[in-house]
């Protein structure tokens, strides 16, 4: 263990791991933002029971 913290280990992953998650957030983000969008997919009926 002492061998990994004198590598500086502990100290790249804690400045690189913020850093990759604000990548991952933004790249969902964008990847959902470009997905086309259909306002129109919705259904007023869906979930009510039947009706006799």
């Amino acid at each position: 263990m002492i061998v990994l913290h004198m590598g500086g280990i502990p100290e790249t992953a804690m400045v690189l791991g913020p850093i990759l998650l604000i990548i991952a957030f933004l790249r969902i983000a964008r990847r959902n933002e470009a997905a086309p969008g259909d306002d129109d997919d919705w259904d007023a009926d869906l979930g009510d029971l039947p009706s006799r």
